[in-house]
C-alpha cells in the first residue's frame, strides 16, 4: 500500500467484488499488442487498466500503475502517461493534501488538446470530492463535465461522475440502453 492513503479514504470508498475470471477488453487488448510487439498498444492497453480498480481496490492499482509505468518506459505517448496520472490520482483520492496534481493534469490535457483525458480528470476529481464529503465540489466537477460534452462527447462522463458520487441524476445524459438481439 502507498504509504500517502489514508485508512479513511479507504473506508470512504464502497469496493465491490470486481469479477477476476472473465479477462477484461484491456487484458485482452494488453495480451495481443505484446503477442504482435506492439509496445504503445500493450502500454496504453495497461494503463486503461489501471483505471478499473483505481477508485475502488488501491493496491491492486498499485501492481496495475507499476506495470504501466514499466511498459511506458521509453516510450513518448503523452496521452497515455497523462491517463495513468490520473490513475494514481484516483488511487490515491480523499489522502492528498489538495489537488495541485489535478490542476497540473488539467493544463497538461488541455495544452496538449487531450479533451479525453480531461473527462476522465472530471471525472476523477468529483470521485475525490465525494470520498472527502465535499458534495459542492463533486457539482462544480460535473458541471465541467457537462460543460465539455457540449460538443456531444463526452456526455455520459457526467452520468458516470453521478454514479460514482452517488449523486442524484436529474436527467441522463444520454440513452443508456440494454443490447438487444
Amino acid at each position: 500500500m502507498t504509504a500517502n492513503r489514508s485508512s479513511t479514504a479507504r473506508s470512504a470508498r464502497s469496493s465491490p467484488t470486481v469479477p477476476t475470471t472473465c479477462p477484461s477488453a484491456s487484458t485482452i487488448a494488453r495480451d495481443q499488442a505484446d503477442q504482435h510487439g506492439v509496445a504503445g498498444e500493450r502500454a496504453a492497453s495497461q494503463t486503461h487498466r489501471a483505471l478499473v480498480p483505481a477508485s475502488t481496490d488501491p493496491d491492486t492499482a498499485d501492481d496495475e500503475i507499476h506495470l504501466a509505468e514499466q511498459l511506458l518506459t521509453g516510450l513518448d505517448l503523452r496521452a497515455t502517461t497523462v491517463t495513468l496520472r490520473i490513475a494514481a490520482l484516483a488511487r490515491d483520492a480523499g489522502a492528498l493534501p489538495g489537488l495541485e496534481t489535478a490542476r497540473v493534469l488539467r493544463a497538461e490535457s488541455r495544452d496538449a488538446g487531450i479533451t479525453a483525458a480531461e473527462a476522465v480528470l472530471d471525472v476523477v476529481v468529483a470521485f475525490y470530492h465525494a470520498v472527502l464529503g465535499e458534495h459542492d465540489k463533486v457539482r462544480t466537477a460535473v458541471d465541467r463535465l457537462r460543460d465539455l460534452a457540449r460538443s456531444g462527447d463526452y456526455a455520459y462522463y457526467a452520468d458516470i461522475a453521478h454514479f460514482m458520487t452517488g449523486q442524484p441524476l436529474p436527467q441522463p445524459s444520454t440513452c443508456w440502453t440494454a443490447a438487444t438481439g
